[in-house]
């Protein structure tokens, strides 16, 4: 996508969308958020934090995960304890 396309998307000049490429200019929230938009992609992968995209998580998953952080410590470790065996990390050594 070319400089000229961005700063139409963002109703910026391509000067400023070439200013936040040299990092002389920092992007504010609205122009972050069009471009998420757009790309349909998290701010986080926007502002280089993160290198997932847009992680995939349902509303049900949402739900869990709320409600992983609502339990006491000790339902948390059990819950922990009964899904260890599906944890990508643990997926991947036992296939190496």
């Amino acid at each position: 996508m070319k400089q000229s396309d961005v700063a139409k998307l963002l109703n910026l000049s391509p000067s400023a969308i070439s200013n936040y490429e040299q990092g002389i200019r920092e992007m504010d929230a609205e122009a972050i958020c069009k471009l998420c938009n757009f790309f349909n992609c998290t701010a986080d992968y926007v502002l280089g934090i993160s290198n997932l995209r847009a992680p995939e998580i349902s509303n049900e998953e949402q739900e869990l995960i709320a409600a992983w952080r609502k339990a006491p410590k000790e339902i948390r470790a059990i819950i922990d304890t009964a899904l260890a065996p599906y944890r990508e990390d643990a997926i991947e050594s036992s296939t190496a």
